[in-house]
């Protein structure tokens, strides 16, 4: 039996800056209605920089690694380990169920971080741990290769030890096909401040129109559909650490995929205008958006009215950003620096806005 598996676990999420009110209301809503159900009563506390979840299954581990849109991480917490020196470091490495978690060719990413205690030298503690999974044939990643990220911190006499399901960064979804090169916008905290604006405005649930006056390269947009109206960062088949953990069957990595196209098919995905004036952002704008059109038609997703407008916002006709009588959500990043005229200042800019 896997222990991993048939144990209660706990869970440390991690999210944007400022945005952790924003992760523990997603992760109680995931917990509330499951994909799938969850044996052990999780619950839920924010900590200080994350939110732990203890007694988590699995099953639900995975399902907030997939789902979550405001997540930067979710980390498997193992409890403190006992450390009185270094000799003991090995056999402390050793009672972990390493083989449970993931194959010896499974590339890990090792991270360290020492505090005054029994191993107070960071640069020894990296060297011991990576001699440890050098010796049970575990190897750093190559290249742009799928990887585990292990964090081990030490202080005072205890060892703690977070194994991240996303391996990258879960904020960089998959649906960008170029990043841009213009002050972008990460996901998570797009996520995250547009989550934030439909609790305080309820009437954002009531969108029929969504338009990004400066779109850069369309993060606000999309992550409009993954915040507010259910569609699953998972669906863009990035490949995850949770993914390849515990040694998955075909089957259930199956039906995993199967359940993340369930959720995007059903999602009601409002049509979206981009405008924006700088040419080379556009460019990357169009070419981000060439691969959302492609890799929901190949989910079978449906697909929504998506405009790509160049120029300046303040030209484009009204009716192209604000159609008559659909309530439109206009989620606004101002383009500070570049992408303003260079006779603009910020007085001139929130008074056109206005």
């Amino acid at each position: 039996m896997n222990p991993l598996t048939a144990r209660p676990i706990t869970l440390e999420l991690y999210g944007a800056p400022g945005a952790l009110g924003e992760v523990a209301l997603e992760a109680r809503s995931i917990i509330a209605k499951p994909w799938k159900p969850h044996k052990f009563g999780a619950t839920l506390e924010i900590a200080r920089g994350f939110v732990r979840v203890r007694r988590a299954s699995w099953d639900l581990a995975c399902e907030l690694a997939a789902r979550g849109t405001t997540m930067h991480d979710v980390r498997l917490a193992f409890p403190a380990l006992v450390v009185s020196d270094w000799t003991d470091l090995p056999f402390v490495l050793a009672s972990l169920p390493w083989e449970a978690v993931f194959g010896n060719d499974e590339p890990l990413e090792i991270r360290t971080e020492s505090f005054p205690g029994a191993m107070p030298h960071g640069g020894r503690l990296r060297l011991e741990i990576e001699d440890f999974f050098d010796a049970r044939g575990f190897r750093a990643p190559e290249d742009d290769e799928p990887f585990t990220r292990l964090e081990f911190t030490a202080a005072d006499n205890h060892l703690r030890v977070r194994v991240s399901l996303g391996g990258d960064a879960l904020h960089k979804r998959g649906w960008r096909a170029r990043t841009g090169t213009l002050a972008t916008l990460r996901e998570d905290l797009a996520a995250a401040a547009l989550l934030r604006l439909s609790n305080l405005e309820p009437r954002v649930r009531a969108v029929g129109h969504i338009a990004v006056p400066f779109a850069g390269s369309g993060t606000l947009g999309v992550e409009a559909w993954h915040a507010l109206y259910g569609l699953p960062p998972a669906i863009w088949g990035e490949e995850r650490s949770w993914q390849r953990q515990t040694h998955p069957t075909p089957e259930s990595l199956e039906w995993w995929r199967n359940r993340t196209l369930t959720a995007a098919r059903a999602a009601t995905l409002p049509p979206i205008t981009f405008v924006e004036r700088d040419a080379r952002q556009t460019r990357e704008l169009e070419a981000n958006i060439t691969k959302v059109r492609s890799v929901l038609r190949e989910a079978n997703v449906e697909l929504p009215e998506i405009t790509v407008q160049q120029g300046d916002a303040f030209d484009v006709p009204d009716e192209l950003i604000v159609p008559s009588g659909v309530v439109t959500l206009l989620p606004l990043h101002p383009p500070y620096g570049l992408r303003l005229a260079r006779d603009s200042d910020m007085e001139a800019l929130y008074a056109r806005l206005g």
